[in-house]
């Protein structure tokens, strides 16, 4: 074991301690970062503070301040306040920030949020970072509200890969009920993969979040807000500590680590001369995304745009696995230039090169057996050339090589064409028992004149359930799928208040799975099962264009609202969900489009 700075350790095995006790990472993964809150003040060598106000969505007004933010007892402790400061009533909370990135693989904190009054939010999640442009993606291990025992897991993505929209609706949004171990402490994590993030609660499987390819090395935050929604400030002052995090890698041979290395990110959302993810130096105006003749996709980057240059473009990473690595990367260029290379660096050995040579088809160039020993590298491509020279660089991995005589894995496209707007529980199943767990979608999912929900469904009872829904309590427009006791299908069509059903009888039985798909095309509902049309009406007034209802999978009722992107108890059932019952059994390849499929 190597110590290297206070509370935080660089090692090749896991460290016993008495939170290890609790719970033990997946088979294969080595402890890389260790963080147990020693001494008696936040190392900032390693974590910076959370401050400043955070508002938003009309419900949420908090003050995050340094001084709310102590150690002790080997433990990140947050205050929450409600306080005068200048005059005015203040909720203030806090939270750490680390300065570090990190990248695939299993995350684990042990916690004890605040749970004494609404108002509080405290949340393990990662983020962004230190550098310019690093907003990928953020991964929620928890979300919770005091007084709310729900937690919400979540993945959402700040790419848009949907071409119809600026933005990618809620891939994964997860409502877990939880309870905390006996002493108090609720021991959270989450397994960042190629294949999407598994959440973890008190050392079991929650959710899954199917996502492939999702590449990114972010912050991790520990943090407590206060001032999200009403606040029970008779509640106040109060503390959520932090008693550990640990990081642990693990190998994906195969699989790049280097995020955003075909230039896919910026999906003319961000500008095309700061590549997501890296760090642009130099010439004004010499390095620039393009798009068209990619290698792969869509994006290519171009360097040299008709004037003299030099420019370098990097990215670090840290907290990687050591080993053996490949870099390689596909390059088109005239040639020429005064410099034209990929560089690797900082990786515990000499910096290794290649040039990038003149080619005017689509080449390969290669950087093999890179040694990483120190747990970290910096890649960069540096050129400095003529106005009349240029060089286009797409697809840069790098990698630990897979094993002799195993095929290359293939990539999957960035952006497949015919995907649905939102979909969920692609590669199995998600399992509903009843109680309070739910999954959300956005407010623009099956929204407009024309929607098509698909799914395979099987049903543990034959009851009164709700599925999915995405329907507002007023209003003539929404929608939802409900299960009946006699075994019927029913679409609704609007509101709670004011709605159409299309019912189809006979359409399920107890333990079966059927494939469903819905469908509603200006003024006209149908239900086809297994392929087979079971009802059509036509005429309908109701239609599918409220955009204020957030859609659910599992539990739909009244007990939880979301409000703006928080969770909130409302504690009260309206007399049209006293009928249901939370939702028991299956839910797989749930598909819903903003257009008829």
């Amino acid at each position: 074991m190597n110590l290297f700075k206070s509370g935080f350790y660089l090692c090749f095995g896991v460290i016993i301690t008495l939170q290890n006790i609790f719970a033990q990472a997946p088979k294969g993964y080595t402890l890389l970062f260790e963080e147990n809150f020693v001494g008696n003040k936040l190392n900032e060598d390693m974590w910076e503070y959370r401050t400043g106000r955070r508002t938003g969505m009309g419900y949420m007004n908090g003050l995050n301040l340094k001084e709310n933010v102590y150690i002790k007892d080997s433990a990140l402790h947050i205050v929450l306040k409600h306080e005068l400061i200048d005059g005015k009533w203040e909720n203030t909370g806090g939270g750490a920030i680390s300065k570090f990135n990190f990248g695939y693989g299993y995350y684990e904190c042990l916690s004890k949020p605040f749970m004494e009054g609404h108002g509080v939010h405290t949340s393990f999640w990662q983020r962004g970072s230190s550098t310019p442009n690093n907003n990928i993606f953020e991964i929620d291990s928890y979300e919770i509200d005091a007084k709310t025992w729900v937690a919400t897991n979540n993945l959402y993505v700040d790419l848009a890969p949907n071409k119809t929209l600026k933005y990618t609706p809620w891939p994964h949004r997860a409502q877990i009920p939880f309870t905390f171990n006996k002493d108090g402490w609720f021991l959270d994590a989450y397994e960042f993969t190629p294949e999407g993030v598994i959440f973890y609660d008190n050392g079991e499987i929650v959710a899954k979040a199917e996502y492939a390819a999702l590449n990114a090395h972010q912050a991790v935050w520990l943090t407590a807000l206060n001032g999200v929604g009403k606040v029970d400030s008779t509640q106040l002052p109060g503390e959520s500590v932090f008693k550990y995090f640990k990081y642990y890698g693990k190998d994906y041979p195969g699989y790049t680590i280097l995020p955003n290395g075909n230039f896919e990110y910026n999906f003319n959302k961000i500008d095309f001369s700061q590549p997501v993810c890296w760090t642009p130096k130099g010439t004004e105006g010499a390095m620039k995304i393009m798009a068209g003749e990619a290698f792969r996709d869509e994006h290519k980057l171009k360097i040299g745009h008709g004037k003299s240059h030099t420019a370098s473009l990097s990215q670090s990473l840290t907290f990687i696995m050591n080993g053996e690595y490949e870099l390689s990367a596909m390059v088109r260029s005239t040639g020429g230039q005064k410099e034209a290379k990929l560089i690797a660096s900082d990786f515990g050995g000499s910096e290794l090169s290649v040039k990038i040579p003149k080619a005017q088809n689509w080449v390969k160039v290669i950087l093999p057996k890179i040694k990483v020993t120190n747990n970290k590298i910096t890649i960069r491509i540096a050129v400095e050339g003529e106005a009349n020279q240029w060089l286009e660089i797409d697809e840069i991995n790098f990698m630990k090589p897979l094993p002799k005589g195993q095929k290359p894995l293939k990539p999957e496209p960035f952006f497949k064409k015919n995907d649905p707007i939102w979909q969920l529980a692609v590669k199995e199943p998600i399992v509903f028992t009843g109680n309070q767990k739910f999954y959300f979608f956005d407010r623009m999912v099956g929204f407009g004149d024309s929607i098509t929900v698909a799914f395979d469904l099987k049903a543990d009872a034959q009851a009164n359930m709700t599925p999915i829904a995405r329907i507002p309590k007023k209003g003539e427009s929404g929608w939802s799928i409900q299960l009946q006791a006699d075994g019927s299908l029913l679409f609704r069509i609007g509101s709670i208040e004011n709605h159409r059903d299309i019912i189809a009888t006979n359409a399920y039985e107890v333990g079966k799975v059927a494939s469903f798909k819905c469908v509603f095309q200006n003024g006209t509902a149908s239900i086809f099962k297994n392929e087979q049309l079971l009802k059509t009406v036509s005429g309908i007034k109701q239609n599918t264009k409220d955009a204020t209802a957030a859609g659910r999978v599992g539990t739909v009722g009244q007990d939880f609202e979301a409000v703006g992107e928080v969770v909130m108890e409302v504690g009260k059932t309206d007399k049209e969900n006293t009928k249901m019952k939370n939702f028991r059994g299956s839910i797989q390849h749930l598909k819903i489009f903003n257009e008829v499929k």
